[in-house]
């Protein structure tokens, strides 16, 4: 009898443990993140490295965010090289294979998306704000 009730409870527990495990996703911005809310609902867990105050070009890749990204099940991010500043840094760091680069757990968000403004000929910082692959502030055109 006490082998049954020790099997039935541990069947319980794993079962509590299941329903409670959320899927943690890190996105490179909170337009992303409340995108991935509305999505994944109950069943994600959600955190933005860049806040919404914060210009995301330029994101200081602190050893904080790697820990964060370290945890992650899956990393979104805007693409079309918004965030080649400090991402490729905070990936390497964070030494998670689930969201390296080719990995399940790694999604471009621009793939698929029609690209805007992309420049003709050569591209150099006398230019101003120009992306090389496109406009990456697609979501807002």
């Amino acid at each position: 009898m006490k082998h049954i009730l020790y099997w039935m409870l541990l069947f319980v527990w794993v079962g509590q443990v299941e329903v409670e495990a959320k899927i943690n996703v890190v996105t490179t911005t909170t337009d992303l993140a409340a995108i991935v809310k509305e999505i994944g609902g109950e069943e994600v867990s959600v955190q933005a490295i860049a806040k919404g105050y914060q210009d995301p070009h330029y994101v200081q890749a602190k050893p904080s965010y790697m820990r964060v990204m370290n945890r992650a099940d899956l990393l979104v991010y805007v693409g079309l090289e918004l965030e080649v500043g400090w991402l490729p840094l905070l990936i390497q760091g964070a030494r998670n294979p689930q969201i390296m680069p080719g990995a399940v757990g790694h999604l471009d968000a621009s793939v698929g998306v029609r690209r805007l403004d992309v420049p003709t000929g050569g591209v150099d910082r006398s230019m101003g704000d120009v992306h090389p692959e496109g406009n990456p502030h697609y979501w807002r055109g």
